[in-house]
């Protein structure tokens, strides 16, 4: 046993090969290599062994097993996550879900759709437009990241403002305990007042509690009409009292995003989009009918100019504002590139209270000699301070784990909270006494009632 977990033996590979089928299961020094980290900087742990269950009768009887030997399980979307949410940090099995990527069902006349947790979000509202219908959230790793990854971190991106985060639109969950057994919380209606929400308590958990094998989301119609706009401006604070208000307006925007002159030059370098570098740039779009979108960006336009936009640009038409997203979608890849391990602060405040956010960001990377980049969800108070930093330099490293940590603490002082969309991972549950208090206790107790052998996911969250 080493920290309260078994020692993984040929026995356990030979029952993992019998429960899945030797295709499915891999010990290979390239595949653990890959399962051994995911996007958030961290030292490589490899696990024991990668398995690709393919329904959730397989993955009951992998966890009734571990669960039995007292083996760590971490289950795996795309491993874009970006707090280390899914490292194998006791090393034990990965659950990989490459091969449950099926849409199991669409019900256009009910606006839902039932997924298992391998479908990655791009494909699913592409099958979903000829139905009229998509799900909102929307995160910058869309192209790549998974259903079942989304539920498990409550993952938002750019349609949050207007739409919500994917927790508004979890209906219904098939998930499997570490026991083994398989509950189905929630149903097919949308809304209910009977009893506790356990789908809530499953979404969000990172993992920690069950396996979902299955999710049934709540859908929404495409709009009619999106239009798009860009504005730049000399100073950050500009776009982002601009945003609150719009927010403070009566207006709805779909999204309000922010980046600045660094992001934008990293944009540039690496995508040649041609931005205009200016201290900031903050891109807004309105969804609806095409005259109440006119009507809602012709407001906007007035406050954005109110507040000192140098120079206001409207997407002609969907070719260019595809582009125009392009270049906010590629925000994290392109900072990703201009430093050997950057970390991506997740912190979200009241929407008043941005400003002070993103300036007490700049400060205290200055004060500590660190470069920093920030780009955001404004319009939601959401905001990704993005420190540049090298594992490989410690002193540097030092710098810049206090430059994210006293942006945290900053964030919770004003009322705000360590992750937005991101999760907590092993990033940040250094930070979870702090913005829970006494509360962290109860969540505790949940863990230890539904894992007692806490095999789920461990060092995620918190520690016990």
């Amino acid at each position: 046993m080493t920290g309260g977990f078994s020692r993984f033996e040929n026995r356990d590979l030979e029952f993992l090969k019998r429960a899945v089928g030797e295709a499915n299961v891999s010990v290979e020094e390239s595949e653990l290599l890959i399962h051994a980290i995911d996007s958030f900087p961290s030292e490589w742990v490899k696990p024991d062994a990668v398995v690709w269950p393919e329904n959730s009768t397989q993955v009951s009887a992998i966890l009734r097993y571990a669960n039995e030997r007292r083996l760590p399980i971490v289950p795996r979307g795309a491993g874009s996550s970006l707090a280390g949410n899914v490292l194998p940090v006791s090393h034990g099995i990965v659950l990989n879900f490459r091969k449950m990527s099926s849409i199991v069902r669409i019900l256009d006349g009910d606006l839902q759709a039932a997924v298992q947790p391998g479908v990655v979000y791009d494909q699913l509202n592409s099958k979903l437009q000829p139905y009229n219908l998509f799900f909102p959230p929307d995160p910058g790793s869309s192209s790549v990241c998974t259903i079942g990854g989304m539920v498990a971190n409550n993952a938002s991106g750019m349609g949050a403002v207007k739409y919500g985060a994917t927790r508004d639109y979890v209906l219904k969950l098939e998930v499997v305990l570490p026991n083994g057994q398989v509950i189905r919380p929630g149903s097919n209606a949308i809304k209910s007042s009977t009893g506790y929400d356990l789908v809530r308590l499953f979404v969000g958990s990172e993992g920690t509690l069950g396996v979902i094998t299955e999710i049934t989301l709540r859908l929404r119609t495409l709009p009619p009409a999106m239009r798009t706009a860009v504005a730049n401006f000399d100073s950050v604070s500009a776009t982002t009292e601009a945003v609150s208000e719009i927010m403070r307006s009566g207006l709805i925007p779909s999204a309000l995003e922010f980046l600045d002159r660094e992001t934008i030059l990293a944009v540039n370098r690496n995508e040649r989009l041609g931005l205009k570098e200016t201290a900031a740039m903050l891109l807004a779009e309105f969804h609806g009918t095409e005259d109440s979108t006119a009507q809602e960006l012709e407001s906007a336009l007035g406050i954005l100019r109110k507040h000192g936009a140098v120079e206001l640009h409207t997407a002609k038409d969907s070719d260019e504002r595809k582009r125009l997203w392009a270049g906010r979608k590629g925000a994290y890849p392109a900072l990703a590139r201009s430093a050997p391990n950057p970390i991506i602060g997740d912190v979200v405040v009241p929407i008043s209270k941005i400003t002070d956010i993103v300036r007490f960001a700049y400060e205290t990377a200055a004060k500590l000699d660190v470069k920093l980049a920030c780009f955001g969800h404004s319009g939601d108070g959401n905001v990704h301070p993005v420190v540049m930093a090298d594992r490989s330099d410690k002193e540097l490293w030092e710098r810049a784990t206090k430059v994210v940590e006293e942006i945290v603490t900053y964030a919770i002082s004003l009322g705000g909270v360590a992750s937005g969309e991101h999760g907590i991972g092993v990033e940040k549950k250094r930070f979870m006494q702090l913005e829970h208090g006494e509360s962290l206790e109860l969540m505790k107790s949940i863990k230890r009632l539904v894992d007692p052998n806490c095999i789920m996911n461990p060092g995620k969250i918190f520690d016990l």
